[in-house]
């Protein structure tokens, strides 16, 4: 009961925020652009390996790469914690209605990338909340209904996993933006 009103609230913060935010859209590929923000969520040491080496691939093509991830958890396991240059936070980085309370989140939020790739598979509050309200130019995630702060979705259907979702992204950013630049 207590959960389920604090969701209702987190909805009702985040529709108003939105009204307010504004942001400069803008197709990019991963050639064309500079920085990158990604936002995941991995539940098995598998996934996030799997994460990394995506992270390694944007670096590769000569990106700025700024990684969040989130941890559901109060203690974030150590196999998450190798990775220089990725940020981390749990449910110890929320507030009582879970939205982000930290500095380093909230200016994540804040920086201009070129693009920002959100690989949650499942939804997830505190993702979706930073995923909206993110100034980033260009907005890459997986398809889901009722969300619709993507620029590009993926769908990659009943196969949720994040392999999938990766391969798809790789597949159609160049496309789309061959198509439409």
């Amino acid at each position: 009961m207590l959960n389920s009103l604090r969701y209702k609230i987190d909805r009702l913060i985040l529709g108003r925020k939105i009204k307010f935010s504004r942001r400069e859209k803008t197709i990019f590929n991963f050639q064309t652009s500079r920085k990158i923000g990604v936002l995941f969520k991995t539940d098995t040491k598998e996934d996030f390996e799997i994460v990394k080496g995506f992270l390694y691939f944007l670096m590769e093509q000569k990106n700025e790469i700024v990684a969040l991830c989130y941890v559901d958890d109060k203690k974030i396991p150590d196999y998450y914690r190798i990775p220089i240059g990725f940020s981390f936070f749990s449910r110890r980085n929320l507030n009582f209605f879970f939205l982000p309370k930290t500095q380093f989140i909230l200016d994540f939020m804040k920086k201009p990338f070129d693009i920002m790739i959100d690989l949650s598979i499942d939804y997830n509050f505190p993702l979706y909340y930073i995923c909206n309200l993110s100034i980033a130019k260009f907005k890459i995630g997986r398809y889901q209904n009722n969300n619709n702060c993507y620029d590009m979705m993926i769908d990659i259907n009943k196969n949720n996993n994040v392999q999938l979702l990766i391969e798809q992204i790789k597949h159609y950013v160049p496309i789309f933006c061959k198509t439409i630049c």
